[in-house]
């Protein structure tokens, strides 16, 4: 108690550089959070649970999902393939194809099997209500939050006009920052107007079927259609529609990394210009019966102190702002959300009290093997 004493009393004593490391500690650690929250999304995204039995049908050498139009008629040659169990026909028109902070993204399709393929899970609002307004829509709980809608608002973008008459949750979090409409309402919006078309056929398999053999069987036969098709697994897709994200991923890690070096050499010098303004003092204390292990336990405590208080106020920052923004990255129509999980945050605690440790170990053993006459007379 008398050594956890010392360390506040210490701390406390230049208030505007303990306030300032506090804070640098703080924000490294929020931007590695942050970092490896999108990280958490990502792998979250990718693990959807019909994923690997999904099929996603596009145009042949489309640059984007908008630029892929295949006739709707296909989708009565794609159920006769024998190991499929359903096909969607979805349209669909998002505002960016790039990687963006603001993506909206519309997905229309027939009702009736939207909802049973899609496996969504109404939380407020009427599905009957969906079904019999033409320009109804449901919205994913994710994209519900980040624009503050609820049911009976109406939403706007651009020409297309809808009125919210559901939220919901679905398994795959790429859903829950959707907005659901109808198919033949989408086709004829205004930037989209192009009826009997649709941007792709989500493909469900049976299970234990041979995917890549009836993505094969999909593309051989309008290989030589006037519209033809390049069929993968919804894994493969997701991948590739996620690739500048993980770009992104890969850099904001080294940035990360680079910000817990910053946090080392933040404490370390704190710690060191703190150890060196008090060498007598610390003689007196090792005058008084203090042992060098209690020296060092001090040095010590005052670095981890100084990132336990910042590790603290960075990840519950980092997470508050997380919970308030709702804040979502996404790219070719795939949205990816920030999430904060509690090995997350384990993983931040681990990262400031190893960095602590370190920080102060040099100090630590520089204060605990110095003379008693030396440091007296200093």
């Amino acid at each position: 108690m008398k050594i956890l004493k010392l360390i506040l009393k210490n701390l406390l004593r230049r208030k505007g550089r303990t306030l300032f490391t506090v804070l640098g500690v703080a924000s490294a650690l929020a931007l590695l959070v942050l970092v490896e929250s999108l990280g958490a999304g990502l792998d979250r995204a990718m693990s959807a649970t019909d994923a690997a039995r999904t099929l996603i049908v596009f145009r042949k050498n489309r640059y984007c999902p908008q630029t892929s139009f295949l006739p709707e008629s296909y989708l009565r040659r794609i159920e006769d393939i024998e190991g499929v169990e359903g096909v969607l026909p979805v349209k669909v028109f998002l505002n960016n194809c790039r990687a963006s902070l603001d993506l909206v993204t519309f997905h229309g399709a027939p009702v009736e099997r939207m909802l049973a393929q899609r496996n969504i899970r109404l939380l407020d609002g009427d599905a009957a209500v969906f079904e019999r307004e033409r320009d109804a829509a449901l919205v994913g709980r994710a994209f519900a939050a980040r624009k503050g809608l609820v049911v009976g608002d109406r939403f706007r973008f651009g020409e297309i006009d809808v009125k919210v008459t559901g939220i919901f949750a679905s398994e795959d979090a790429t859903n829950e920052s959707l907005v659901l409409t109808h198919l033949e309402y989408l086709q004829r919006a205004g930037p989209v107007s192009r009826l009997g078309t649709v941007t792709q056929f989500e493909v469900l398999t049976v299970p234990g079927v041979d995917t890549d053999a009836i993505a094969r069987q999909i593309d051989e036969r309008f290989a030589v259609a006037e519209e033809p098709t390049d069929t993968r697994p919804r894994v493969a897709y997701l991948g590739g529609a996620t690739r500048d994200l993980r770009e992104i991923l890969r850099f904001g890690r080294l940035l990360a990394l680079a910000c817990v070096l910053v946090v080392l050499a933040l404490v370390g010098n704190t710690v060191l210009m703190s150890v060196q303004e008090r060498v007598r003092e610390l003689g007196v204390l090792r005058a008084l019966g203090f042992r060098e292990v209690h020296v060092a336990s001090l040095v010590l405590g005052e670095a981890l102190a100084l990132t336990a208080f910042g590790a603290l106020l960075g990840v519950g920052g980092a997470f508050w702002m997380l919970a308030a923004t709702h804040l979502t990255i996404g790219s070719e129509g795939v949205s990816v959300g920030f999430v904060v999980t509690p090995l997350l945050v384990a993983r931040g605690a681990a990262v400031a009290l190893v960095s602590g440790c370190l920080a102060g170990l040099v100090p630590a053993l520089q204060s605990a093997r110095a003379g008693i006459v030396d440091s007296l007379s200093s």
